[in-house]
């Protein structure tokens, strides 16, 4: 009970530290990170995508209480459009991504590692080239009922000229993300508290629009963010959930005579986590957030914000699942303070003949900037996975994205876009 104790008042103290120190903001980067690692895994429910049969699973590799799974995905396809830019070129493409995940079989605690390099080569367009790297470790340490997790992670990417708010640069950005985060929860009868720690930094790299050098420095920055959630348990696997975050961040290399964005951000969001362990799984979150730059030059800034995704399984071969949120984020064009995002996605995934997946989606995304002027975006996917042993697996996908502009923002975001990617994949296991 004391070292119990000595941890909580912990994490509040650092917590409470942190947000009255007042700059932050949220920035939510948890696509970036994938599952199965302590920390970074999500667990929104079982779906015909990711409930594989074990007949199908690789086996791994054992040494001890660890199990090795090394893959290797090879693709081959198009993209009919290559370039970031404002121009439109397509180009065939390979790409190649080894990765190996690391996982314990120790009956209490975890631990889990990951890692992967994703190499995209453009045959018509080689100055497009790209190479991508994620590394990623967490543990679970399990004390009594309460559970404390810690998690690090390093990537090494490039932004999506697909995504919302980007500039139209002459190649893609590379950036880097170094995280570190911690959480202790602690259950106590329906109650359950969980405290939690996380600070990132970012760090871009320089690119070229329109064949001038363009500096992107002034993006670097360190986001700390603190929270507590706070879970009770109506009936098992019904709960109550309230969040509270509070978000500092800090540019580190704002260039001389331009204002800083450093920020400070308050969240608070209530909802439901409901599952009724057979046809439905939703979860719904809503709230506030208020931020406040610290330069006098940006408006204050308060937005309802809001999380929700439903999962319904009419039959054990299909799923529908659906996605919701509203959130504030960091605008990449100098002198934007910031934007809201809007979105929704609705993905169907359908089991055939046991060795047959296929997936539909179809999304929709909204950027409105702090400053004035908006841009709009659809994103719409179809994919078949053939399951042709348990070390070997094909698939085919074709994902199209469109993005439009308002006509105040077409100037600084680069307009519209476009691009079509067709692939064709084959993974290996062992």
């Amino acid at each position: 009970m004391l070292a119990r104790s000595i941890l909580l008042w912990l994490f509040l103290g650092l917590t409470a530290a942190v947000c009255l120190t007042g700059r932050a903001v949220a920035e939510l980067i948890t696509a970036l990170f994938p599952d199965g690692v302590p920390g970074y895994d999500a667990a929104d429910g079982v779906t015909v995508e990711t409930r594989l049969h074990p007949e199908q699973m690789p086996l791994g590799l054992r040494e001890g209480a660890f199990e090795f799974s090394p893959r290797l995905d090879e693709a081959v396809g198009y993209t009919s459009n290559a370039l970031p830019g404002p121009y439109r070129r397509g180009s065939w493409e390979l790409t190649r991504e080894p990765a190996l995940a690391i996982e314990s079989g120790w009956s209490r605690d975890s631990l889990g590692a990951r890692f992967s390099v994703q190499d995209t080569s453009y045959l018509d367009l080689p100055s497009q080239n790209r190479t991508d790297a994620a590394l990623m470790l967490g543990g679970r340490i399990d004390i009594g009922d309460d559970r404390l997790t810690l998690a690090a992670a390093h990537l090494s990417e490039h932004e999506d000229r697909g995504a919302l708010g980007t500039i139209a640069s002459d190649r893609p950005i590379a950036f880097q993300i170094d995280d570190l985060r911690a959480s202790y929860a602690m259950a106590d009868g329906r109650w359950t508290i969980e405290p939690s720690v996380q600070a990132t930094t970012w760090t871009y790299g320089d690119t070229t629009v329109l064949g001038l050098p363009a500096s992107e420095a002034f993006r670097d920055r360190v986001v700390l963010q603190e929270g507590i959630t706070a879970r009770y348990e109506l009936a098992p696997l019904r709960d109550i959930l309230l969040v509270v975050r509070g978000v500092q961040q800090d540019y580190t290399r704002t260039p001389p005579n331009q204002a800083r964005l450093d920020s400070t951000s308050y969240q608070v969001l209530a909802g439901l986590d409901y599952d009724d362990d057979a046809v439905w799984r939703w979860r719904m979150l809503v709230g506030g957030e208020a931020r406040r730059f610290a330069s006098p030059q940006y408006q204050p800034e308060n937005t309802f914000i809001a999380e929700g995704s439903a999962a319904w399984s009419p039959t054990g071969l299909t799923t529908v699942t659906a996605t919701i949120t509203r959130q504030t984020g960091d605008a990449e064009q100098s002198g934007a303070s910031g934007l809201i995002y809007s979105a929704a996605r609705l993905t169907i995934d359908h089991e055939y003949l046991r060795d047959l997946l296929f997936r539909a989606s179809f999304g929709l995304q909204r950027a409105d900037f702090f400053q004035g002027g908006y841009q709009v975006g659809t994103a719409a996917g179809l994919g078949v996975t053939w399951m042709l042993n348990r070390h070997a697996r094909l698939s085919f996908t074709y994902d199209q994205t469109d993005i439009h502009a308002s006509a105040s923002s077409a100037g600084t975001f680069g307009g519209g876009y476009s691009q079509g990617v067709a692939l064709l994949t084959m993974r290996l296991g062992l």
